[in-house]
């Protein structure tokens, strides 16, 4: 049984009554055009904010704040003193500028001065890049580019703007240069970025998303971005994902699989989920640090770093249904080993299933094909089957079952399995499971299929050492190892502490809120929801059910009963049919399968109650819709 403990389930449920999504927050540099480079200089302390909270990315560049920022992202040293005479021993900028004219990257004027708080140029600049591009010996290579307004250029400086051009440090616009129009704050950040990126200097790469296109199975391009912000407004195909550091973080549709144990954040039934690892869901949407995911029928948020986002058109392989001789076969795929990794059958077939062909769902009950197209709905008779159901086998016959099937597995030669028909802590509890079932109201038979999952038939190490056939107490957080008198006293304690108050009866003990039908069922209604971690467990279930009765001759199947789901939240099941008295209880969510057992009474549908309850029980026609399952 993978559950969360019971301090764990209490924790939980407070963090999902605070608990809010909330998107990554942005600052004034989040989608700039130039925030790589902005966020490059920031990191070595080039750029400072203001009085005012500012980096100042649109404001122009002055010649001593340029100045300063080769100087300090080249982390030059050696000072001459060299002092130009408009820039007093005050200055903010006096020692870089005095480095950086040491390193000949910058001269001044001929009159001595160096105008440092004059708005820089682009030719200026480009010229000081040069420089720069010599201080760190970068190959220049040859340049013949020119460019529409290449005479306005300072003819002594037309080699530098070629190199800087040539070398992609610098940019013109429509094949123009604009050699005297002043660049801003955020351009400069570019340019220095530039040209540290072609030194080599690994910490100048701030392009931590990439928008990638997905063609013929894989990821091309790479069109960086240092903000998911600013990545999510560039994309303009369906085809294209972005990426952080190789892991998809949002695409335009897919799936979703869990890396670990994870909890998920239910928006459907504001509570939190235990999902195992390996679980597949469906993608919604994302953001830097988040992805919205339906489990089932739950909506919620993982975290990004919990999870991998696979495109359909990337898959290498997913959980898919089959129809195998007239049975449903669910086929899981193993992440982990990128292969598919076991199966098992839980029922039969429904007739849209065709043998031969795939057939995917995210809830096992609507079907599409693999390009997405629904193909038909169907509910798993023991899936959905209510536990407040009585199985038509006597003890006798259960115990029959149970060792026709011991033997079966023993014949198998796996060492758990061995002489199972002596040692199994399932011999012999035919009788036990049928007064459980007089005295409890619930299905002897779905509280062996259970006993046969959780157990391993009996010969669990649980089982064995401590007569625990469901894995009671023993949490994916704090496993305790809690021994049970007998058998008989586990079973009990399931029904009387577990089932009976917590997951069948409406509404739960107070503070424990895991009543979410009253079937195995699945992530989206029943036991399945709060029980297990394992988003299959309930299907499973249904499969031990399944195959006892192909051995016993379907007897269960062969007089089945009629199941409905309420279509109302908040409704009220009565004890006449009227609503004259006050109700039974109340179901406070809509999709509840109930057990209807008289289907004519004006207007009103008898049903049995999950609260237990001796008499009959009524919901109004109005509220439930009755279903078909596949027995």
């Amino acid at each position: 049984m993978k559950k969360l403990s019971i301090i764990a389930l209490l924790l939980t449920l407070v963090a999902s009554l605070l608990w809010q999504p909330q998107m990554a927050s942005a600052d004034e540099l989040s989608g700039h055009a130039h925030e790589n480079g902005l966020r490059y200089l920031i990191s070595k302390n080039a750029i400072v904010q203001d009085a005012n909270g500012s980096y100042r990315p649109n404001d122009n560049v002055t010649r001593g704040e340029f100045a300063s920022y080769l100087s300090k992202v080249l982390k030059l040293e050696a000072n001459d003193g060299k002092v130009f005479t408009d820039v007093p021993d005050t200055y903010m900028y006096l020692t870089d500028i005095q480095l950086a004219a040491t390193a000949g990257i910058i001269t001044g004027y001929a009159d001595g001065t160096f105008k440092p708080d004059a708005a820089i140029s682009r030719q200026h600049m480009a010229i000081m890049l040069e420089r720069a591009i010599d201080y760190l010996n970068i190959p220049k290579g040859t340049s013949s580019i020119t460019f529409k307004d290449n005479a306005s250029i300072i003819k002594d400086y037309r080699p530098a703007v070629a190199v800087g051009a040539h070398l992609g440090i610098i940019n013109g616009s429509n094949g123009y240069f604009m050699p005297e129009k002043n660049a801003t704050i955020g351009q400069a950040a570019t340019f220095i970025q530039r040209l540290m990126l072609l030194s080599g200097d690994s910490t100048a790469d701030f392009s931590t998303y990439a928008i990638k296109e997905i063609a013929n199975g894989a990821l091309v391009g790479n069109q960086s971005f240092s903000s998911f912000d600013a990545a999510d407004k560039a994309i303009t195909k369906n085809t294209q994902v972005i990426v952080q550091k190789d892991k998809i973080v949002k695409m335009a549709s897919g799936y979703v699989v869990t890396n670990k144990y994870v909890a998920l954040n239910s928006e459907t039934i504001k509570d939190q989920i235990s999902v195992a690892g390996n679980t597949e869901m469906e993608y919604i949407s994302s953001d830097a640090t988040q992805v919205k995911v339906r489990l089932a029928g739950q909506v919620g948020y993982l975290k990004q770093a919990d999870v991998t986002l696979i495109p359909f058109s990337l898959s290498k392989g997913r959980a898919y249904y089959t129809n195998e001789n007239g049975e449903i076969k669910h086929t899981l795929f193993d992440y982990n080993t990128n292969k598919y990794s076991s199966s098992y059958v839980y029922g039969k077939a429904p007739a849209f299933m065709k043998q031969g062909e795939k057939y995917y769902s995210w809830n096992g009950i609507y079907f599409t094909n693999g390009n997405g197209s629904s193909k038909g709905e169907a509910y798993n008779y023991y899936q959905f089957l209510p536990a407040r159901a009585t199985t038509q086998y006597t003890a006798e016959e259960l115990d029959a079952y149970i060792m026709n099937k011991l033997a079966e597995i023993e014949s198998t030669g796996i060492t758990l399995y061995k002489d199972a028909t002596k040692k199994s802590k399932l011999i012999g509890l035919g009788q036990t499971l049928k007064d459980v079932e007089a005295n409890s109201k619930i299905n002897a038979m779905l509280i062996l299929a259970l006993a046969q999952h959780e157990s391993a038939y009996g010969m669990s190490d649980h089982a064995q050492n401590l007569n625990n056939l469901f894995g009671l107490y023993v949490y994916d957080t704090n496993p305790l190892n809690k021994e049970f008198e007998s058998v008989a006293v586990n079973i009990n304690e399931l029904v009387e502490k577990f089932l009976q108050p917590n997951y069948i009866t409406p509404g739960g003990s107070p503070g424990r809120n895991y009543a979410n039908g009253a079937v195995v069922g699945s992530k989206e209604l029943g036991f399945n929801v709060k029980y297990a971690s394992d988003p299959y467990w309930g299907a499973k279930i249904a499969g031990h059910y399944y195959r006892a009765e192909k051995v016993l001759g379907f007897k269960d199947a062969s007089n089945p009963y009629t199941i409905g789901l309420t279509t109302s939240t908040g409704l009220n099941v009565r004890t006449d049919a009227s609503t004259s008295n006050s109700p039974l209880f109340t179901y406070a969510r809509s999709g509840m399968p109930v057990i209807i057992t008289n289907t004519g009474t004006n207007g009103w549908y008898e049903v049995l109650s999950d609260k237990l309850h001796s008499g009959t029980a009524y919901i109004s026609k109005d509220y439930l819709q009755v279903i078909n399952t596949v027995k």
